[in-house]
């Protein structure tokens, strides 16, 4: 249900996305693309991408486990920490 959430929410995003960032998006693309290359931004991309879906996928399974309160109370205590 999660990774349907997501692709839902990727999907609805991109239009505001274009929208708002559509003058810049291009400049910006080729001063990442000159500094760092094509390729390592793109896996860098992806693998970000992928790591957050993960931590949120784990973090909503360990809210489910053990309660909302709980897991906000750690989540501040893991902060402070």
């Amino acid at each position: 249900v999660y990774g349907v959430m997501n692709i839902i929410s990727f999907i609805f995003t991109i239009p505001f996305v274009l929208f708002t960032e559509a003058s810049t998006l291009s400049e910006s693309w080729n001063a990442a693309v000159e500094e760092h290359g094509s390729t390592p931004l793109m896996k860098n991309i992806l693998l970000s991408g992928l790591f957050f879906y993960f931590y949120n996928e784990c973090a909503f399974a360990f809210t489910a486990n053990v309660g909302s309160v709980t897991s906000s109370v750690l989540n501040t205590a893991k902060r402070v920490i």
